[in-house]
């Protein structure tokens, strides 16, 4: 019997980390899938995984919301995106709190869980005509806002299984957010604006996670309510191992490679991760200040997904794919990015300068990167050692 299973994707990093399990459920047991976005703008970085599901398994992304059970509702959608759109503007310019300003987030707020109300009916029937045997795979975090949570929801109450799983990996030995858990005295106009907006937090069936997570992510105050440390199976992640990179490198290599800067010098890529992993901003910004100026390197940096940093130092490279940019590179600095197990395979130095955040990573914990302690010490590696002299800096021993 064939398996169905229903996959849910917001970003670039979600598509990019499922990849090899569409991949493989399909060349291998000849499964069904069918692909999902809850959000319509996909960077284009995701455009050669697309073409890559276009061409060899004939799939295409949809957008959930757009789909038949939905088409009555396109107006009340098209309210809902407004809505949304305007909070993220307001969200964004902090405006000062004013008894105006609070009418005005109040009506939208009401005005947005009106509206997905009205919308949850429509994704009710889309779950009462799946087959109990059929499985929901859903990034985590989907289930936690709509239509994610709704899906999920209504899906447990069928009895059909969901699936959690992950955008990348912790490289993280430790992790204590710097967000901090909902508590303390907080206004009865905060409370009010929480009722009406909040839904109750809902978590999959199941959830698929790396080595380091149970201890390092559902351990910290940002997974403070998850309940059922069973509900978790530890797995290997197959976007991080050579089979995979081998097969979606031998497909890139049909298709335009990035390429930058002067030949004659050292290609560095930076990697970015969340800010509130505990990242120290000033030291950050110091970073980029520096890593601009060093004549012997061609920097770019890589945003992570879900954190668009805004500056204009270097070359943007968010919509070049990771795979390229490995390829491209002859160093790779990062401090929380899993982009570090592809970068180890293909052979690339990492430099992690430890003075941007207070975590510690499992790279530092096995000695299998170049620790910067200073913004001296990244400057003294970058511009008193050739390529091979960097490479020569770590034990490959270890990394292997």
């Amino acid at each position: 019997m064939k398996n169905n299973f229903i996959i849910f994707i917001h970003d670039y990093s979600e598509l990019d980390m499922i990849m090899p399990f569409i991949d493989y459920v399909i060349t291998k047991h000849n499964d069904r899938v069918t692909l999902y976005t809850d959000y319509k703008n996909i960077p284009d970085a995701a455009c050669y995984h697309l073409e890559y599901l276009k061409t060899y398994h004939k799939i295409k992304l949809k957008y959930f919301l757009e789909e038949p059970p939905f088409r009555k509702h396109r107006y009340i959608l098209l309210l809902h995106d407004k809505i949304k759109q305007f909070q993220m503007k307001r969200k964004k310019a902090r405006m000062k709190f004013s008894y105006i300003a609070y009418m005005i987030s109040l009506a939208s707020v009401i005005m947005r869980r009106l509206a997905e109300n009205i919308i949850e009916k429509s994704i009710k029937k889309y779950v009462d005509k799946l087959n109990d045997s059929d499985m929901i795979i859903m990034y985590y975090s989907g289930e936690a806002s709509f239509p994610g949570s709704v899906v999920v929801d209504f899906a447990e109450k069928r009895g059909i299984k969901t699936i959690g799983y992950f955008n990348g990996i912790y490289i993280y030995s430790n992790l204590e957010y710097t967000a901090k858990k909902r508590g303390g005295k907080i206004g009865l106009k905060t409370r009010l604006l929480r009722f009406i907006k909040d839904r109750k937090r809902v978590y999959c069936a199941y959830y698929l996670v790396g080595r380091t997570m149970k201890t390092a992510f559902f351990s910290s105050n940002t997974a403070f309510d998850f309940k059922g440390m069973d509900r978790l199976y530890e797995t290997v992640t197959p976007r991080f191992t050579r089979g995979w990179i081998k097969t979606f490198k031998t497909y890139l290599a049909t298709t335009d490679q990035f390429d930058f800067g002067d030949k004659k010098k050292i290609n560095v890529v930076l990697f970015l991760s969340r800010v509130k992993q505990n990242v120290i901003e000033r030291e950050l910004v110091d970073m980029f200040n520096l890593l601009s100026v060093i004549n012997n390197i061609n920097f770019v940096y890589k945003s992570h997904p879900r954190f668009n940093y805004v500056i204009d130092k270097g070359y943007d490279a968010s919509n070049v794919n990771s795979f390229q940019l490995s390829d491209w590179a002859d160093v790779g600095i990062l401090f929380g990015s899993s982009i570090a197990i592809h970068l180890l395979l293909d052979n690339v130095p990492i430099i992690v300068p430890s003075f941007v955040h207070t975590n510690s990573t499992i790279l530092e914990k096995h000695k299998i990167c170049i620790t910067a302690n200073s913004l001296d010490e990244l400057t003294n590696i970058l511009t008193n050692n050739t390529k091979d002299d960097i490479r020569k800096l770590i034990d490959n021993a270890r990394v292997l």
